[in-house]
């Protein structure tokens, strides 16, 4: 029997719990550095939620810096 849960894409964009996961870091660490305008990642707000693109991350950690996230800071709408 197979089960209900079928085997989903990942999500496409995650929190930053998931993305620090993902990065080997600390949440809070990821959340100072989004705050400072320093993650170099882009970074999505969803109302008060934070999201950042899992392909970024993936183009991160294979040595690609995205230069629009190093020079503009997160919008804080």
């Amino acid at each position: 029997m197979q089960s209900t849960h079928s085997t989903l894409p990942p999500k496409p964009l995650v929190s930053v719990e998931e993305a620090a996961a993902l990065l080997g870091e600390t949440r809070s660490t990821l959340y100072r550095a989004i705050k400072q305008g320093r993650f170099p990642i882009p970074v999505h707000r969803i109302g008060a939620r934070i999201r950042i693109p899992r392909r970024s991350i993936e183009r991160f950690l294979e040595g690609e810096f995205p230069a629009v996230a190093q020079e503009r800071p997160a919008s804080s709408h």
